[in-house]
């Protein structure tokens, strides 16, 4: 969906050795090469074209090589309900080497546009005509094809029509009775607008183009980052899992879990990422707990719960130094915090606790309750739930439990603990 979608029409010239004499020179073959692919363009999109000397494009007189050379000047549409108008124009301009084609009738100008938008790099039309009025003719062309450059004919030269003209998109005013002079040096100063347009247009493209590759490159960087960065949180906390080895999974689960529930809040992206990030690393103060405290299989004594108090601190310490892990250090900090103010390590009540950690600590308590410790049995999930709504205004914030109940059902689906021993 992101890419540039390029709509490719193909017209091909072909041009036989057998059909020129040995001794002529593979330039000659170059010409009349480029002589047949004129013709092919002449024909519509993607149509072929082989040389010969017969050939011209239909419904013309000149040879292929006579109106190829016109080409190059510039194709002209001249609009004028007065053939005699349309016919000096034409003589006119072919005098001067432009391709020109006469039309008196605006519905049968405009089909022709629109048959090909490109082909013509000009179209001078008359203001007053009976079947549709030049404003019109100016207003279609821009919808059709807005590179062709329009030019005004007209014999009521008034300051009105010229302005109006102009708010329609028209390039520029020719008066009748036709000054030459005049009308080839409008004809040359709009091809020359147009070629500078049609250059602005490629090269706006081109720099369109270039910044959506940089772009695309510079999103692939950051995800490539983003993708270490998380890599690298992932596995500092597999080996804090590994050393507490009684825990299992326990970090990578409880993030899934949090995530659910911040879902569930209608959490936007971003706070939903650092809300995980923070689940994940919860614990890594810990690593700085000797394994007699870790791992030890009974209750902690008063000495032993002090150190272990410090593990919030200990990982906001380690993850604040990180300007990305600001806002995620401020979760680990809190997540020991109780809605009531009885929790650690700051004593911290209702909403000056951080919203991560106020989400948080409703999944650890639960899974940790769901979860078999070497010091006690795992509970079902009726039982844990129902003292999850106990702890309602006193540990946890009265909403964020409500939002708890709602998507329970999808946590036990996601957790799998398994089913405690009777």
């Amino acid at each position: 969906e992101s890419t540039l979608r390029l709509h490719l029409t193909t017209s091909v010239g072909v041009v036989h050795s057998g059909e020129i004499p040995a001794a002529k020179p593979a330039s000659e073959m170059l010409r009349l090469a480029d002589q047949a692919l004129y013709a092919a363009k002449h024909d519509g999109r993607n149509c072929v074209r082989v040389w010969s000397d017969r050939l011209t494009v239909a419904g013309a007189g000149p040879t292929v090589a006579a109106v190829a050379t016109q080409a190059q000047r510039g194709r002209i549409l001249v609009l004028d309900d007065d053939p005699a108008i349309g016919k000096t124009v034409e003589a006119l301009l072919a005098q001067a080497g432009y391709e020109v084609l006469p039309e008196t009738s605006p519905s049968a100008a405009l089909a022709r546009i629109r048959e090909r938008p490109g082909r013509f790099d000009i179209v001078i039309t008359d203001l007053s005509m009976p079947e549709v009025s030049g404003f019109h003719v100016l207003d279609e062309l821009r919808t059709v094809d807005d590179l062709a450059m329009r030019i005004v004919l007209t014999g009521f030269a008034t300051k009105e029509n010229a302005v109006a003209s102009l708010r329609h998109g028209a390039f520029d005013f020719v008066e009748k009775p036709i000054s030459p002079d005049q009308l080839l040096a409008v004809v040359e100063k709009a091809l020359e607008h147009r070629r500078l347009r049609i250059e602005n247009e490629r090269y706006r493209h081109h720099l369109e183009e270039m910044v959506r590759q940089k772009s695309a490159e510079l999103l692939n960087a950051l995800e490539r980052g983003r993708e270490a960065h998380n890599f690298t949180l992932r596995a500092l906390v597999a080996l804090l899992d590994a050393r507490e080895h009684a825990t299992g999974e326990h970090s990578t689960r409880v993030m899934e879990l949090t995530l659910i529930l911040g879902r569930t809040l209608q959490l936007p992206p971003r706070e939903l990422e650092i809300l995980g990030q923070g689940a994940l690393l919860h614990d890594i103060g810990k690593i700085a707990l000797p394994d007699a405290i870790l791992l030890k299989p009974g209750p902690l004594d008063e000495a032993e719960w002090r150190l272990m108090r410090t593990h919030p601190e200990v990982g906001y310490k380690i993850l604040r130094s990180n300007p990305d892990l600001q806002e995620v250090a401020e979760i680990v900090y809190a997540h020991q915090e109780r809605f009531d103010g009885s929790g650690y390590p700051r004593g911290l009540r209702g909403t000056d606790i951080c919203l991560g950690a106020r989400i948080f600590a409703v999944v650890d308590t639960y899974d940790a309750m769901r979860t078999d410790r070497v010091y006690r049995r795992a509970v079902n999930a009726d039982t844990a739930l129902a003292e999850v709504r106990r702890g309602a205004g006193s540990h946890f914030d009265p909403a964020i439990v409500e939002a708890f109940v709602r998507c329970q059902p999808e946590m036990e689906k996601v957790g799998a603990w398994p089913t405690p021993a009777a």
